[in-house]
This record gives structure tokens, C-alpha cells and sequence, in this order.
């Protein structure tokens, strides 16, 4: 006879003796998984955009800005930047994006993003592209304070400053800095790449221009000339086109013609000025086209064009 139950089988072969076998149902395998978040992991990147102009900060003078970002994205990769925060000669300091261009000489300007006090220094007891860090934190906990402040990135119109003069190589960084002390440049943050050129500019010293032929006789008009010299300073070396709207020569009536030339070049085709202050003459020369008496004159405007 076989008698199965819920939990026993038992087997009884012979009327005195009765196997059994328990049959026990099996627990439910429970498989437990921790879910840990990963690990904070950031790429830290800068970008200085091509749109130079004058720096707020009046000193020292030589200074350009240019607008820019600076972000902070999360790449998926921790500890990209091993170790620990540096804060040269402290124990707590300003972390964020910079400003480091090489100068002549292999020299690194260092100034931090959107400084614009006077003078540029103080903005190493902070600013605000910056957050507050010490020595016993990751560079990714850095990081993060720098995150939970300003969000993944950020831009300013006058973000990144460098000098003018002698820039060689744009670049813009992540660093630590604070006032004592100094810039520690985080290695591996570097943005570099040529410097943005400043737009050139010719600017004409002086009030308006008089060119006064004095007394003149007839028949003896033609080639007749009187200059007037000014200063012309340019950003850089320029080629500069002027032009008349009422085109050149001018016909200053009574028969009389003037051309107008600048360095002895013809008023409608290029000068070229160098870089700096230098003195130019602009010339009218007369030519006779049937000349009769009497008094002549004319105004115009000169049109410069920078090339």
C-alpha cells in the first residue's frame, strides 16, 4: 500500500515494517541586490569665445576680455582628477575657472573668471564663479560643492582676461586660489589655443582738416598743392581705405578740381598704417579745368575703411 500525503510518502512492503520518506517543500530563493549609486565622476572643460574688447579693469592697462563658459559634466568616470584639493600654503581656499594664458617668456597670467575689481587681485578672496573648499576633500567633492552652487556650467560676458601685448597662448583653467597663497592650476583642466586677435582700430587725432590753397592765379592752378598732417593711431597694422561720397577728384567749382591723396596714396585705394602713433598728410592737389576768378571752396566728409 502507498499512502502519499501533503509532506510523507510511506512505502509498507511487509504487514511489520513501514518506510516513510518526508518530502519537504522548498523555501522561496529570495536574490537580494543592493543598489548603490555611482561613483560622482566629472569632466571639467572651459571655453573663451573669439569676441574681444577693452577690460573693465583700468589696471594693469594692456588688458582684453572675451566672453565664456565654464562647465562641469558629468562623464561617468570617478576620480578623473586624483588626489586631494591643493590650497598652496592654507588649508582652505576658492576653487573655479581661471583665466591662464602663456605670456613671452613661457610665463602663465593667471586672473580669475569674470574679475573685473580693481585691482584684479581681490577677486582671490572669491567671486562669484567660485565656491569655498579645503585640503581634506576629493578633487570630485570639490567639484560637487562647485555644482550644488552654480548648477553644471556657467557664462559670463566678461569671463576670461589676458593681456593684449603678449599673450602667446590662450588658456583658460580650473584652479584653486586664494589670497595668501596663490593659483594652483588643476592638471588636466587645461583649454589653450591661440589668443583671440583684439579688432583693430585707426583712430584720427585732431579737429576737422583745412586745406587752404590761399590765393591762386590763373593759369598757374594746375598742381598746386597744400597738406595738413594728423596722428593716426591703430590697435595694430592696418590697411585702411578712405573714400568721398562725392568720389575723387572734387569739383570745387569755378573749374578747379582737387585730389585728395593720404601718404600720397589716391583718396579710393589702400594706406597702409603701422601699428602704434604715426603722423599722415592728407594732400589736395588742383588741377585746372577751364579755371575762372573767383572765390571756391567745398565740404566733404572722408569715409575710413578698415580692411
Amino acid at each position: 500500500m502507498t499512502t502519499i500525503s501533503n509532506s510523507t510518502l510511506c512505502i509498507a512492503p511487509e504487514a511489520n515494517m513501514t518506510l516513510c520518506f518526508s518530502f519537504f517543500r522548498p523555501l522561496l530563493a529570495l536574490a537580494l541586490w543592493a543598489v548603490m549609486p555611482a561613483a560622482s565622476a566629472f569632466l571639467l572643460s572651459t571655453q573663451a569665445n573669439n569676441d574681444p574688447r577693452p577690460s573693465p579693469i583700468t589696471s594693469p592697462s594692456g588688458l582684453v576680455v572675451v566672453s565664456g563658459s565654464a562647465t562641469a559634466t558629468d562623464n561617468g568616470i570617478p576620480n578623473q582628477y586624483p588626489g586631494k584639493v591643493v590650497c598652496i600654503g592654507r588649508n582652505g581656499c576658492n576653487f573655479g575657472p581661471v583665466a591662464s594664458p602663456f605670456l613671452t617668456g613661457g610665463f602663465r597670467f593667471n586672473i580669475v573668471m569674470n574679475c573685473v575689481e580693481n585691482p584684479p587681485a581681490n577677486c582671490q578672496y572669491g567671486a562669484d564663479t567660485s565656491v569655498s573648499v579645503n585640503n581634506g576633500m576629493t578633487w570630485d567633492q570639490a567639484i560637487i560643492a562647485w555644482r550644488a552652487r552654480h548648477g553644471n556650467s556657467i557664462s559670463r560676458y566678461n569671463a576670461y582676461t589676458y593681456s593684449r601685448d603678449n599673450t602667446r597662448r590662450m588658456c583658460t583653467s580650473w584652479a584653486t586660489y586664494a589670497i595668501p597663497g596663490g593659483f594652483y592650476l588643476l592638471p588636466g583642466a587645461d583649454s589653450c589655443g591661440p589668443p583671440p586677435i583684439p579688432p583693430n582700430q585707426c583712430n584720427v587725432g585732431g579737429g576737422p582738416i583745412v586745406l587752404d590753397h590761399g590765393p591762386l592765379k590763373v593759369g598757374e592752378i594746375t598742381g598746386k598743392t597744400v597738406e595738413v598732417t594728423r596722428q593716426i593711431t591703430c590697435t595694430r597694422t592696418a590697411d585702411v581705405m578712405y573714400t568721398l561720397a562725392s568720389g575723387n577728384p572734387i569739383n570745387l567749382g569755378n573749374g578747379i578740381l582737387s585730389t585728395l591723396s593720404i601718404n600720397g596714396v589716391n583718396v579710393g585705394l589702400v594706406t597702409r598704417f603701422p601699428g602704434g602713433t604715426s603722423n599722415f598728410k592728407i594732400t589736395s592737389t588742383l588741377t585746372d579745368q577751364g579755371a575762372v576768378a573767383g572765390p571756391f571752396s567745398k565740404t566733404i566728409v572722408l569715409i575710413q575703411y578698415l580692411l
